[in-house]
This record gives structure tokens, sequence and C-alpha cells, in this order.
């Protein structure tokens, strides 16, 4: 093993990582805040907003990410950038609204009951009892969303976004050593999703 090769190629890893940072935090910035319209959309009641929900999440989640954002690049064209943000967002919020949604129905009726009888609005009832309730239910799996877009970030390699996972196969296309170039890009990646667990845990303290 050369493992001091790799290090050659420092620079193009380190840009590489720092663009798939920025995908990232972007996407994951975007699809919590779509997921988490849609999914209290979803958690209101009558007949069509809720079907609404339904089938966006249906249809989004179904709908591998590839195909999107071959849509968005290739049929639409969009910029590379602007392509795998949205396909990102839009992949991923299907999943994070599905959990909102969930997390409402685990928080006890009384709960909103009690607070719209002590006097509070509706707004403030949401804001102060129910959001930060369904906040703590869902992040463990919202943790994993997260991750998830980390990891579906390299998926946009396949349009010419030279992200880590380009600049990973790139080297190994150069050097032939497939083996040191995917070790220490999966170590990059495994360090960003133990930033996001902390970042999580720290999150969860601060919304009990």
């Amino acid at each position: 093993m050369q493992w001091g090769l790799i290090w050659s190629y420092r620079d193009a890893l380190w840009r590489g990582l720092a663009l798939t940072l920025e995908l990232s935090a972007v996407s994951i910035i975007g699809s919590f805040v779509v997921g988490v319209g849609v999914g209290c959309l979803g958690a209101t009641g009558g007949f069509l907003l809720p079907r609404l929900v339904r089938l966006y999440t249906e249809l989004l989640r179904n709908l591998p990410l590839v195909v999107k954002l071959f849509f968005l690049y290739f049929v639409l064209g969009m910029d590379a950038i602007a392509a795998g943000l949205i396909a990102l967002i839009t992949h991923q919020s299907a999943y994070i609204a599905d959990l909102v949604t969930a997390g409402f129905r685990a928080v006890p009726r009384e709960q909103a009951e009690g607070a719209w009888a002590s006097g509070l609005t509706g707004p403030q009832v949401f804001r102060h009892v129910l959001m930060p309730q369904v906040l703590r239910v869902i992040r463990p799996p919202l943790t994993s969303q997260f991750i998830e877009v980390v990891k579906n970030s390299a998926t946009v390699m396949l349009i010419g976004v030279q992200e880590l996972t380009f600049e990973t196969q790139r080297i190994e296309t150069e050097t032939f050593r497939g083996f040191e170039a995917a070790s220490t890009a999966t170590i990059l990646y495994l360090l960003v999703s133990l930033g996001i667990v902390l970042l999580m845990q720290r999150a969860g303290r601060l919304v009990r």
C-alpha cells in the first residue's frame, strides 16, 4: 500500500471534501425546511392537504434520486450544482416530511387541547408546545436522514460535480491505488457523519 501517494493528492481531496460539505449543508437545511413544512401540512385535518402530502412523499420517495438528478440536468438543462441541490433536497424532504407527520401523531392530543384551554393561540400552541415535542421524538431518525444526505451527495458526481467521490475516483484512475483512495474517502465520510451525530446530540439537549 502506498499511502504517501494519496498524500500527494491531498489538495484534490480537500477540494472534493469542501464541496461535499457545502452541498450537504445546503441540502440538509433545505430538506429540513421543506420536509418540516410539508410534514406539518400532512398533520393538519381535512381531506385534501393530507392526501396531497401523501402524494408528494410517495412520488418522491419512490422516484430514484438519480432519475431526479438526470431529469433536472439533462432534460431541464439546469446547472450541475443547482440540479444536484434540488434533487437532494426534494428527495430527502419526502422522508423528513413523513417523519414530521408521524411525530405529530406521536404527541398526545391532550397536549394541544390543554394548551388551547390555557389561552394560547394556534401558532403559540404549534411553536411552544407541539413542535418541540415533535423534534424530540424524531431527532434520532432525523439524524439518520441527514447522514443519508451526505451519502447521497456522492450521486452528483454522475453529472460532473467534482465532490469527494469524484476526486477519489479520479485518483484511482490516475494511480491505480483504488484501496487507498476508497479507504481515505470512507474515513472522511465517517468523520462527517460523526460530526452530524454530535451536532444533533447537542441540538437535542437544546430543545429539551
